[in-house]
């Protein structure tokens, strides 16, 4: 029989921070606004030389201009990022053999951030045990993360695969129901670590 189950993870810190989400958010506009601005008009403002080399030093000129919209603009798009990745909530669906990661920002913007064909899964466990701990120094391993809670690490796991020539190592948050679904679908069991044995420990209230 065909295995499906879908986990959502949600993140309760977006309603509990969404005065500061909001705050952050206009802020970023009012930032890129001012960095375009700023920019323009210092393009705007250019002289042409009288003497000398024209094209250097209007060139010159153009490169001051955006210096002075660029701290505006980066200012922008590093809230930008803080903001999506402290409204970011996941969504874990199985379906046969093939697990997908499923991003959700700001609980409107979906994005398929992993699929994850069970059979080329060579390891699953906590980030607790040992194997953790080799996979995780391999830097040629490239790390995802689909975690809200990060601070609850006896419940986080870690799932190795290979996809394209590529490996992978995964951090998820899976609750029982996911784990039992996760052992049904693999090839083979011993490919899931015994540290998945281990109960859900509650999540804290926050």
């Amino acid at each position: 029989m065909e295995i499906f189950f879908e986990q959502n993870v949600d993140n309760p810190n977006i309603d509990k921070h969404k005065k500061r989400t909001t705050v952050l958010s206009v802020l970023s506009k009012v930032f890129l606004v001012l960095g375009i601005v700023l920019a323009v008009v210092g393009i705007g403002g250019i002289a042409l030389p009288s003497g000398g080399n024209v094209v250097l030093t209007i060139a010159l000129q153009i490169v001051f201009s955006l210096l002075m919209g660029a701290p505006f603009v980066l200012a922008f798009f590093l809230i930008r990022r803080f903001l999506r990745q402290a409204n970011a909530e996941f969504d874990y669906i199985l379906n046969g053999n093939i697990l997908r990661i499923v991003r959700v920002t700001m609980r409107v913007k979906r994005k398929l951030l992993a699929t994850v064909p069970m059979d080329c899964v060579e390891s699953i466990g906590r980030i607790t045990c040992e194997s953790y701990e080799r996979n995780a120094a391999n830097k040629s391993i490239k790390k995802q993360y689909a975690v809200c809670h990060y601070e609850e690490e006896e419940n986080l796991a870690y799932i190795r695969y290979r996809s394209n020539g590529e490996d992978y190592l995964l951090h998820i948050e899976p609750n029982e129901e996911m784990v039992t679904a996760l052992r049904r679908s693999l090839p083979r069991i011993s490919i899931m670590d015994k540290s998945m044995n281990m109960p859900i420990t509650p999540k804290k209230e926050q």
